[in-house]
């Protein structure tokens, strides 16, 4: 039977993954990691479960603890320049999400800071997956166009199979996952709204 996971946002899921794995691997107990930190343990535990985003001054204290860089958690690019911010995202300045034990990569090109929606370049690996536990997050709708390769989807208890040119959408809190069934790298795009599309205003002019 397959259990559901409820999180922010994907990258906070992940990301708490990465943080349990590694503290795992050094031997650590969460009461420890949470006394290196100076954090609490019930915070600890949410940002591993992704249903508390840490800051970057957090994320800073965890890869002190856990003895490792930053951007093995999640990669910073560039600073936009001060009349950019919030409108351009240079190629170079993009922040990407890694996980590497998953297959997945995605880099995220919406200019930040970004409240409504956030658009993904999403890179799987042959085999690469969300996992076999189907996953809910906070709010919002997805939608995706696959470029490349193939995107194996479960929305709910349905399967579909994607090729280049399909596309999807599903609200963020209906329980789904997905993965690389095919043995070539896939990229897909993918829009998350902050805010069911329909209720979104689309100008007139």
């Amino acid at each position: 039977m397959t259990t559901r996971t409820e999180a922010r946002s994907v990258a906070d899921l992940w990301l708490g993954q990465q943080i349990r794995q590694i503290r795992k691997k050094r031997g650590l107990s969460i009461s420890e990691l949470a006394k290196q930190c100076g954090m609490s343990v019930g915070l600890i535990s949410q940002i591993e479960r992704g249903i508390s985003s840490p800051s970057v001054r957090m994320l800073r204290l965890l890869s002190d603890a856990l003895d490792i860089s930053s951007s093995k958690l999640l990669k910073f690019g560039d600073a936009p320049a001060s009349d950019e911010k919030g409108i351009i995202s240079r190629a170079n300045s993009h922040p990407a999400l890694n996980a590497p034990e998953k297959g997945i990569e995605k880099v995220i090109v919406t200019p930040q800071p970004s409240a409504g929606i956030n658009v993904y370049r999403a890179f799987i690996e042959p085999g690469g997956s969300t996992g076999e536990e189907l996953f809910t997050i906070e709010r919002g709708e997805q939608v995706g166009l696959v470029l490349s390769g193939q995107l194996e989807l479960w929305v709910e208890d349905k399967s579909f199979t994607l090729n280049p040119g399909d596309s999807f959408r599903y609200h963020s809190q209906t329980p789904h996952r997905w993965r690389n069934p095919g043995n070539t790298r896939t990229e897909v795009i993918w829009v998350v709204a902050a805010m069911p599309l329909n209720q979104a205003r689309i100008p007139t002019a």
